[in-house]
């Protein structure tokens, strides 16, 4: 199954009170319980709501963002209401009249516990069609050393978070979180031909898909890079990864052959993938 997973960062709905609602507490389930009929007595509409691990241990947080039009309630009374729940350790309220209300909890951003930054995928493909502009055929490069360090940077997080042995064994699972993070809806298949390597399928792969369909030159530099760096990183062995399709050559998917360069251990890479295929296609 595919859907959009939105990040709520804000709300806006013309002519209508919106608030953002945070709620820290010791009681996941519970407190949803009485949120709901806290929120049912004021007649406060939810608009979205999300569960989110809070800063202390065993402790979760509650985002809710409510239209309460017509209700009467202030930021105060919210505020008030919502620490009086059982298991309920901090509360933050934003609230606006206008139509536009932003999330109350703003700052840090943090993924897998680091810290982290939102950039769209717009935004990033104009970075990297500037750079191009202004440095031509030398950005490719430029941008294709600034992918595998990121690439090998996220590799050092998995090592130190799982460890080598399980980062290798489960090389599969990993590289699907560049779906989770919204690069691509990916898929790793061994290769077909009588050499040792493995083909990345991305769908929709964002550095690709604003020349999707034109038949101009294949547009990943960035993305390649990064699988290039992340799987050399986690197997700790030299990885090569070549475009060998690309919807911005009007190809239904952007694909991606990953091999290692030392004939002797390319079928580390290969097992690596073959031993998961029992796991489900993300397509």
């Amino acid at each position: 199954m595919r859907y959009p997973r939105e990040l709520d960062l804000w709300r806006y709905a013309p002519g209508r009170s919106l608030a953002h609602v945070a709620v820290q507490t010791t009681s996941a389930g519970q407190c949803m319980a009485n949120l709901g009929k806290s929120l049912s007595k004021i007649h406060a509409n939810v608009i979205s709501a999300s569960m989110l691990p809070a800063g202390t241990a065993g402790e979760v947080s509650w985002s809710l963002f409510l239209d309460i039009t017509g209700t009467g309630q202030t930021v105060k009374a919210m505020r008030e209401r919502f620490l009086a729940l059982p298991g309920v350790t901090a509360v933050s309220v934003a609230a606006s009249e206008d139509g536009l209300v932003v999330h109350s909890q703003r700052f840090p951003l943090q993924l897998g516990g680091r810290r982290a930054v939102i950039i769209k995928a717009d935004a990033l493909n104009d970075m990297l069609d500037r750079l191009t502009e202004v440095f031509g055929s030398g950005a490719a490069v430029i941008v294709d050393q600034m992918g595998e360090a990121m690439g090998r940077s996220a590799a050092r997080y998995v090592l130190k978070e799982l460890g080598k042995k399980f980062s290798s064994d489960h090389l599969e699972a990993l590289i699907g979180t560049y779906g989770s993070l919204g690069y691509a809806a990916v898929e790793l298949e061994p290769g077909k031909s009588v050499d040792l390597h493995v083909v990345l399928h991305a769908k929709e792969l964002f550095e690709c898909e604003a020349n999707a369909g034109r038949r101009v030159r294949r547009r990943s530099v960035f993305f390649r890079a990064h699988v290039r760096g992340f799987v050399t990183g986690v197997l700790g062995l030299e990885a090569e990864v070549e475009e060998v399709q690309c919807i911005a050559e009007g190809a239904d998917e952007c694909a991606f052959r990953i091999a290692l360069k030392e004939d002797a251990v390319a079928s580390v890479l290969v097992e690596a993938v073959s031993r998961r295929r029992d796991s489900q296609s993300t397509f």
